[in-house]
């Protein structure tokens, strides 16, 4: 997770790097960032809102961003070897529906929202169609996109 400040709310925000969270732009730009450092990044429309622009964030199509950005702390994400363990409860390198679904439970449980009881399910296979790649019921490391796969 990454936290940077946004001028309009005047506090941190926290995101997750990598998966879509903020454009493409940010993504890149905050790659092998440390906590305390400091970076002032061009993001060009491609790697921003594009043509279509962000009417809510009020940005016109082909805008280029520019950005002052400090990070203040990054935090292990749901990607990290660690979450890959912990979700793998039979220690077999592989994460299968019962241990995700379980983890799921888990999740729900401690962040107290509540939810329409089809969105376990729902969540669920969307885990499974866009992590099992290769269809084996299984959701691998090298699937669930763990990049440290030597410490598995």
């Amino acid at each position: 997770f990454f936290n940077s400040r946004t001028q309009n709310e005047g506090h941190p925000k926290w995101f997750v790097l990598g998966v879509g969270q903020v454009i493409k732009g940010l993504d890149i730009a905050m790659m092998n960032m440390c906590p305390g450092e400091k970076r002032k990044v061009t993001i060009p429309p491609s790697l921003a809102y594009g043509q279509q622009g962000y009417a809510q964030g009020k940005i016109p199509p082909n805008a280029t961003l520019i950005f002052e950005i400090e990070l203040y702390a990054v935090n292990k994400g749901p990607r990290s070897v660690e979450a890959f363990n912990q979700i793998d409860k039979d220690g077999d390198k592989k994460l299968s529906e019962l241990e995700i679904s379980q983890y799921l439970k888990e999740e729900f449980a401690r962040d107290g929202k509540k939810r329409h009881p089809s969105a376990h399910d729902e969540i669920l296979a969307d885990i499974f169609k866009k992590n099992d790649h290769d269809g084996d019921g299984f959701i691998s490391a090298k699937e669930y996109n763990v990049y440290q796969h030597d410490e598995l």
